[in-house]
């Protein structure tokens, strides 16, 4: 008896990339012509053109695909590095080519060059304990009301892929998103079918805004304003305190009778749960020292403290500094955070574990311009801004009503 079997095709295809030219530099938002001849012994199914970061190792724009069909194929596309806030560096395209078992790749190297980031003006929350007022100043510090906000305040962020202040009201489950340059609120998702609860934090990095509710879990927006992230907390937890990292993000989960209490790292594109490790006290916020390593900071009965809590181990290290009930925290370009507490502003610098006053202010609200290095202190209806390495006010104001929120402003293009 003879049975037949098809041969396995084990040949991979053969990707050869002819333009664009090695090394050659772009600008963000330039076109880029790309020309590949591609070829198998058998018909190749498809191709995958992708832009990828050298540094991260992460596609840093959608992939293009192409149906083929065809046992040689000459690809010729022109592809737009559409993305404004890309950072000066070198990157890569991969073309991947697939004849339905084998795949390969070849690799092209670029060099991009990022937009110059300057800080175009200064959003300021304030509030009279029923509705929210934004105010705006553009680099003049002369601040002009240009929206109210009909609920109070519980938290923003300004995303600067598109411009807008992004408004989370207290005690609901909307995200109001404001345009500055047309003075108008643009986008309004309400979540009144699958997010009955309201949100309680908000947080973002240059491109997506992710926002948790405490009896769901982690929700995300990418810069086009759709869902991209979730993480969805079991029914005996609620999820309070999140941080967002380069490589993955982390989120307190405590048990809904307020015993056990969990540090979760996420992974960073999906909000898939990675590995967990167990802390005892009540997190107030959760920043990233490296792509590894996150502080948490946390309050307990005799005051704040701070510990490091490494994503890969998930080991604690305690007691890290010791200080007054901890309001917020901002961290600076150069390392170090600035904590606001109930009775002064402190510094706590990583590299050296020392903690340091910095102002004898009480619950102040904080935000840090990284591109100039100063820090904005709001406390009651009164707003100054600090050089950071001098410590010294280097403009003061008052405001018509206590200040609840700070949101520096860069441009996009």
């Amino acid at each position: 008896m003879f049975s037949c079997k098809e041969d396995q095709d084990t040949q991979v295809p053969t990707v050869v990339i002819l333009e664009p030219v090695e090394n050659t530099e772009y600008e963000v938002l330039d076109q880029v012509f790309i020309r590949v001849n591609v070829s198998d012994n058998e018909v190749i199914e498809s191709v995958q053109v992708s832009l990828v970061s050298d540094d991260s190792k992460n596609k840093v724009l959608p992939s293009v695909d192409f149906s083929v069909g065809q046992k040689e194929y000459l690809l010729e596309y022109t592809f737009d590095i559409a993305d404004s806030l890309l950072s000066t560096g070198r990157y890569y395209f991969q073309v991947e080519a697939f004849d339905g078992e084998n795949r390969t790749s070849a690799f092209r190297y670029i060099n991009i060059r990022g937009m110059n980031r300057e800080r175009t003006g200064v959003f300021v929350a304030c509030s009279d304990g029923s509705t929210t007022d934004l105010y705006f100043d553009q680099n003049q510090f002369t601040f002009l009301r240009i929206h109210q906000f009909g609920k109070q305040y519980q938290g923003a962020v300004f995303n600067r892929f598109n411009q807008e202040f992004w408004f989370l009201p207290k005690n609901n489950n909307e995200i109001e998103m404001f345009d500055a340059v047309r003075g108008a609120v643009t986008f309004t998702r309400v979540f009144n079918s699958n997010f009955p609860n309201s949100f309680n934090t908000i947080k973002k990095d240059e491109r997506d805004v992710r926002f948790t509710v405490a009896d769901i879990g982690v929700k995300g927006f990418n810069q086009n304003q759709n869902e991209n992230y979730t993480y969805l907390t079991p029914a005996t937890t609620v999820v309070e305190s999140f941080g967002v990292g380069d490589l993955a993000n982390v989120v307190e989960e405590v048990d809904r009778n307020g015993g056990n209490r969990a540090l979760l790292v996420l992974n960073k594109n999906t909000g898939a749960r990675l590995r967990a490790g167990n802390i005892f006290s009540d997190v107030v916020d959760i920043q990233f020292i490296d792509e590894e390593n996150a502080l948490i900071f946390y309050n307990t009965a005799q005051g704040g403290k701070g510990m490091l809590f490494n994503i890969n181990t998930t080991a604690l290290q305690s007691n890290l500094f010791s200080c007054d009930s901890i309001r917020e925290v901002v961290k600076t370009s150069v390392g170090d955070f600035v904590i606001s507490t109930k009775s002064e502003v402190q510094t706590y610098r990583p590299s050296n574990g020392s903690l340091t006053n910095y102002l004898t202010i009480g619950n102040a609200v904080l935000a840090y311009d990284d591109l100039n290095n100063q820090v904005y202190v709001g406390f009651g209806n009164q707003l100054r801004v600090y050089d950071y390495r001098q410590i010294s006010a280097v403009q003061s104001t008052s405001m018509p009503d206590n200040i609840v929120g700070i949101n520096v402003k860069f441009n996009q293009f």
